[in-house]
């Protein structure tokens, strides 16, 4: 049952409209954290939520290829399946019941996740078959934005908002971006050419979409997972303990001993099932690896790279890694000399000029050339993807500075996104819904629409 619920926690839009007929809503970015990997390490994005009081849209394939829909008012849910064009209705105006699931609200264990301050609530899942114990799920929530859940986490229509991490044993989905956008209305109803699918030709529809034309199934027991393609055809005979989604044409396997290594498309194991740890990146065709409590880095046909010398690394980000050093943290470059030294508590996030790192509970921002202090003691900060105006958040209030630590645009508002193409996204309303844009100068402009 572990081992079922924790790869069910793995499973893994639209430009933005000025159409009359349109909904305000959040985007909601969740990439996977794994308990080794912590949270400097979340993957890219696996699944988008768009949610309002009214409405959730989540897509939680790559390619789309399933999105399910919600009208939170009228208790209707259905599965829209693009490729054939039809779609599976899951509720359709029936109030379903309460859930019993037993939930504790923790105080004092308060979280900022992509810039919202969440509060924990544990869930108890019931117990473990194999071992007894009780499986309890990590939530993290804000009440900033409306209550969101889907088919799979539909009991999470409980809490009071929405949920920004939702882990089991340290894995599962996190938050990494939140953007306030509009959209069409057509996007939360079935399109006028779809047919609904008929109940015969759903079943076996809930099996793990693992990349285009790729899913998990099972052997007698339920305990290893194979693969095969839409017509059945078995690719991977289930021996594997966990098959990860594919990221490109990898996918990252382990066995029930707990050793992980890699498969390709065709089933093919292209990395030898020797690691305590392994994690690919399409990007940089690399995988991090772990042995020893201690990581690494192979290149994509398993050669060493970087030794697992480090209690972290992640992957290479113009042209530095981050790594961790007895609980500190700080950069090396591909020729494993350090740039900045592990002396900081815990580095956020960074671009091709500055980061962002945390002293106690406050975020400081530092230059990378020199690794020079900017400015500190704010509440939360976060980078701009160029440019020198940063998001920074003090008194429960945003603003943003420049590179001398010098505000240059008031902290007024309740909600704000840093900037992006010149461009930040801002609210002053309490509910974060009345959103407009400002350029670096904090005036008030127009959104080019996308083309």
């Amino acid at each position: 049952m572990k081992r079922l619920t924790l790869t069910w926690m793995i499973v893994c839009l639209t430009s933005w409209s000025a159409l009359a007929q349109s909904k305000k809503v959040f985007r909601i970015d969740y990439g996977i954290n794994t308990e080794i990997s912590g949270d400097d390490e979340i993957s890219d994005t696996q699944l988008k939520a768009w949610v309002n009081q009214d409405f959730m849209r989540i897509s939680y394939t790559h390619d789309e290829s399933q999105i399910e829909i919600t009208d939170k008012k009228n208790y209707r849910s259905f599965i829209l399946i693009p490729q054939t064009q039809e779609y599976l209705m899951l509720n359709d105006g029936d109030k379903k019941d309460d859930t019993q699931i037993e939930i504790e609200y923790i105080i004092g264990q308060d979280k900022k996740i992509a810039g919202y301050t969440c509060q924990l609530a544990v869930l108890n899942l019931g117990t473990d078959e194999d071992t007894n114990e009780e499986i309890k799920l990590d939530v993290y929530y804000t009440e900033q934005i409306p209550n969101l859940s889907w088919s799979e986490f539909n009991f999470l229509d409980i809490l009071p908002g929405a949920p920004l991490s939702i882990t089991v044993s340290g894995n599962g989905y996190v938050a990494t971006k939140i953007e306030p956008e509009e959209l069409p209305q057509e996007l939360f109803e079935i399109p006028e050419n779809y047919t609904q699918m008929e109940v015969d030709s759903a079943e076996g529809f809930g099996d793990t979409q693992i990349a285009d034309d790729r899913f998990l199934f099972t052997d007698e027991t339920g305990e290893r997972y194979g693969v095969r393609d839409l017509n059945g055809t078995i690719l991977v005979q289930p021996k594997y303990a966990f098959i990860a989604p594919y990221v490109g044409d990898i996918s990252v396997v382990n066995t029930a001993s707990d050793k992980f290594g890699a498969i390709n498309l065709r089933g093919q194991e292209v990395i030898p099932l020797r690691y305590d740890f392994l994690t690919y990146s399409e990007n940089d065709r690399k995988f991090l690896y772990g042995q020893h409590d201690q990581y690494g880095l192979l290149d994509e046909n398993g050669k060493v790279l970087i030794k697992a010398n480090y209690d972290m690394i992640n992957f290479p980000e113009h042209g530095l890694m981050q790594f961790t050093k007895n609980n500190k943290s700080g950069y090396i470059n591909e020729k494993e000399q350090v740039v900045i030294p592990a002396v900081h508590e815990y580095i956020m996030g960074r671009n091709q000029h500055y980061f962002i790192s945390t002293q106690g509970q406050y975020y400081e921002l530092y230059t990378i050339k020199d690794n020079k202090k900017i400015a500190g003691g704010y509440d939360y900060m976060a980078l701009p993807d160029e440019g020198t105006t940063f998001l920074a958040m003090k008194n429960g209030k945003y603003g943003f500075i420049d590179d001398k630590g010098k505000t240059t645009i008031h902290f007024k508002f309740k909600t704000a996104i840093a900037f992006s193409d010149g461009v930040a996204i801002v609210s002053e309303d309490e509910a974060g819904e009345d959103f407009y844009y400002i350029n670096t100068k904090g005036e008030k402009i127009a959104p080019v629409e996308a083309e």
